[in-house]
């Protein structure tokens, strides 16, 4: 099953006018695309003369997370010059007749992935410690980290017997077993995730959504989009968030990546204390671990699966990094 997203002929004359009158030509006709995991307006739109144009945003049937966040991704594309050689060229945006979207330079002819081989996802890795390099003096621009979410989900899932069903239904038939690890898990796991913001760690600009969804590459080069959460956060958290959906898809391990960031990192300076990797590995595990076996959202229908994908890895790195048990296999 899709997410419910418009179609282009839901977009109005209006709206269109507008397009043209910014991108300089008539539009031959527009098509809706699907790649990312929720219900936002994405189009690509084909103009007389012979280019295309990625159009994404809000309007008919959108929902207020839709609204909310595509005026802070605007506002990424605008001012934040760090992200510029990452991410495709921002074209403008149109508000007119309930609808606002951004007009972006289309990707369609730049390599997706999966399938991720060792060479594409070190150049991942290895642009994505560029861009942190870039964006350190810029992290003013964008808001802190929200941590509710990140540096409390281990914990409630200790003490919430709700929260604590849900991830331990993930294990079907091994649940005892995983209840048992989780059990003598639980102290180090909640004492990790709860240093993840210490402000002795390197901050700045970051992602904070990276995964294989969100990104291209073109002429071997990595490309970003999405960059509506964009905030000022631990840097360590945007890669060792970004692993799991890697080793998820069948690409190499955060134990084959991390080193490359952090080696990349220190060419320039940048080093990182011991509880960081510590901290931001809990943080990702405990984050998958208390969603993904909840009831599906029904404008997200296949969220709970992509999260699925990547809980496996980040508990079996998180169980590394720690020095805790390997846990058991999800179903």
């Amino acid at each position: 099953m899709r997410e419910p997203k418009p179609f282009w002929s839901d977009v109005p004359a209006p709206v269109r006018r507008e397009i043209e009158a910014l991108v300089g030509s008539p539009i031959r006709k527009g098509t809706r695309v699907f790649g990312g995991y929720g219900p936002s307006a994405t189009f690509r739109i084909f103009l007389e003369d012979g280019r295309t144009v990625f159009a994404k945003g809000a309007g008919k049937g959108s929902n207020e997370v839709n609204w909310r966040v595509v005026p802070v991704e605007e506002s990424a594309y605008r001012n934040i010059d760090a992200i510029r050689p990452f991410s495709p060229s921002y074209l403008g945006s149109v508000m007119a007749d309930g609808w606002h979207l951004l007009l972006l330079e289309d990707l369609k002819d730049a390599a997706a992935v999966p399938p991720w081989t060792d060479k594409l996802a070190v150049q991942a890795v290895h642009d994505i410690a560029q861009f942190h390099l870039r964006g350190m003096p810029e992290s003013g621009k964008v808001d802190e980290i929200n941590v509710k979410g990140f540096t409390d989900n281990w914990r409630t899932i200790r003490y919430n017997r709700e929260e604590s069903d849900c991830f331990l239904g993930l294990f079907g038939e091994d649940r005892t077993e995983a209840e048992a690890w989780l059990n003598d898990s639980f102290d180090i796991l909640i004492a990790a995730e709860s240093e993840l913001m210490r402000m002795d760690q390197p901050w700045g600009l970051i992602h904070s959504d990276i995964r294989s969804d969100n990104l291209r590459f073109r002429d071997d080069k990595l490309v970003l989009f999405d960059w509506a959460l964009a905030c000022r956060g631990p840097l360590i958290l945007d890669v060792i968030f970004f692993f799991p959906s890697v080793q998820g898809e069948g690409g190499p391990t955060a134990e084959r990546l991390l080193p490359v960031y952090k080696q990349a990192m220190s060419d320039q300076g940048v080093s990182f204390p011991s509880y960081a990797e510590r901290a931001a590995a809990a943080a990702t595990a405990g984050f998958f671990a208390s969603r993904t076996g909840k009831p599906p959202i029904p404008a997200l229908p296949r969220l709970r699966d992509i999260q699925r994908l990547q809980l496996g890895p980040a508990l079996e790195w998180a169980a590394k990094v720690l020095s805790l048990p390997k846990p058991p296999p999800l179903v």
